[in-house]
Formats: C-alpha cells, structure tokens, sequence
C-alpha cells in the first residue's frame, strides 16, 4: 500500500532544438537508450542537455525484473559493427562523457556478451579521446573472466547498480543475486577502476537498511552512490510502496557524505546515470 502521494515527483516534459538532435542520431544510428527503453523520466531534461545513456546488444532483456521495463523475451539482436556505430555516434553528439548500458545476455553463453562489451569501450576512447566513458554493466553472472574482459578495456568509471536493499533484493529482482553483485563491485575495485552503484527507494525498505547498504559498499571502496525514487513504470511492474520525501532523501546524501562517499546523487529523480557528467569531473578532479 502506498502510503503517501504527497511527495511524488513530477517529470518537466519539455523539448527543444539539443532534444530533437539527439532523438535524429540516435535513430539515424540505429542504437537503443536507456533513456527511452526503460521510460527514464529523465529523457527531456537529459537530452535537452545533449547527454543520452545508450544500450548495446539489442533491446531484449533475457531477465524480467520487477521494476524495469525493458522488453524481456529470446534476443534476437547480432550486430557485430554495434560497437563502431556507438563509437561514431559518440563522435557525433560531440560528448565529452558517455554512459554505456546493456541488456542483461544471459543467453551468450561463454561471456556473457562482455567482448562486445569490451570492444564497445575501446573503440569508443579510441575514436573519442577526450571523451571519457562511463560504463553500467550487469553481473555476468559474476564470471571471472567475462568481467575482467570488460575491467581490461579500462573505462574511466565501472558501474554496477545493487538496486536496492538486501531484503527485498529478491522479490525486486528474482534472476540476479544481491551477494553477487556486491562481489562485481569488490571486483572492479580491485582492479583499480572508479566505481559507482546506485539503489531505488520506495519499495519498502527502511531508512536503517538504506544506511547500511551504503556504509556496505562504501566500505568495499565504491566512490560514487545515487538514490531516487522508485516509479511504477507499467500496471505489470512491481507497484510503489512510497514516495520518498525530498528532506529523506537529502538526509541520505548528508550521511553518505559523512561515511566517505566522494559523489552522492539523491533525490527523486535521481537515475543512475543522472548527472554522470557532473558526477565524473567531480571524481576526476579530486584524483
């Protein structure tokens, strides 16, 4: 049950001149985003701003979590010239930070889609030199190898998002592991690459939870942290719980701070790659 509409957000739906060129090259270029696979209500403001997070290997999810709405079923996509048309792409939005997103691919067995993965990365930083890239990978199931494949094209900042509390970690998303995505963190890590997760709030966590799963991953080494407000995306989709306060969600930046975050993003709108390049130059910049 819901137990206040009082502090849901609202979404600016505005569009300008920088909104249309990014929609024009990103269909011209036949890439998939986050930003509007997963009905991110950040997709005005973000492209208005000329900053998109684009999605390699096709739009079909072969996970069904409770809160996304990617499109889940039997992928079909092969593009092996996928990671070139993201690099040219890139080049042509003029970006100085990108964020690249994936599909969970569970079905490419081996590694899990982690060499387009990796090819993707260094084509992209080799046709795009002072752009610097921002990666949002899933868990590959926690394979060794296919994570370092990706950790060895060296992106500039590695990020894998937890989602949530431990708790509820299941009921949110059945085919992944809290454990384990914690263990792609400590990973990233430890092979020296800036790292960043993010959780959803509103899904009946307590704020005691919330606090202990950022002085969890803090403590492995995370710098970076984002927290916004969990948004029903269809009537299919796990429903809301509660609508997160803007002076809860600012007392959660305060103490993340105060554990040793270097960035945290909070507040209701918060995504996990909003803001990513104000949150980059603040990381870089501290180095």
């Amino acid at each position: 049950m819901i137990h206040s509409r009082l502090h849901k957000p609202k979404v600016n739906i505005s569009t300008d001149k920088n909104y249309k060129s990014v929609k024009k090259m990103v269909q011209e270029s036949y890439l998939n985003t986050v930003c509007a696979e997963a009905r991110c209500p950040n997709i005005y403001e973000c492209w208005n701003r000329k900053t998109a997070t684009l999605m390699i290997l096709g739009d079909t999810c072969t996970r069904a979590c409770g809160f996304c709405s990617v499109k889940t079923g039997k992928p079909t996509w092969n593009d092996p010239l996928e990671p070139v048309r993201v690099a040219q792409a890139v080049k042509k939005m003029g970006l100085r930070h990108v964020v690249i997103t994936s599909v969970d691919r569970d079905d490419l067995k081996g590694d899990y889609g982690a060499a387009i993965w990796a090819e993707t990365i260094t084509q992209t930083k080799k046709i795009n030199e002072k752009c610097t890239v921002e990666v949002l990978t899933p868990d590959f199931k926690g394979d060794e190898f296919a994570l370092k494949t990706v950790f060895d094209s060296q992106p500039d900042i590695f990020s894998h998002n937890v989602e949530c509390v431990e708790r509820i970690s299941k009921a949110v998303r059945a085919q992944a592991n809290w454990q384990r995505s914690l263990g792609v963190l400590k990973s990233s890590i430890s092979c020296g690459l800036r790292t960043k997760t993010g959780i959803m709030v509103g899904l009946g966590e307590q704020v005691d939870e919330v606090k202990e799963t950022m002085k969890q991953v803090v403590d492995l080494g995370v710098q970076i942290f984002t927290i916004g407000q969990y948004l029903q995306p269809t009537k299919k989709h796990l429903p809301v719980q509660d609508y997160i306060s803007k002076e809860q969600f600012e007392a959660y930046k305060v103490y993340g701070y105060s554990i040793g975050f270097k960035v945290v993003e909070s507040g209701p709108l918060v995504r996990s790659s909003y803001h990513a390049d104000e949150q980059a130059r603040m990381v870089f910049n501290d180095v």
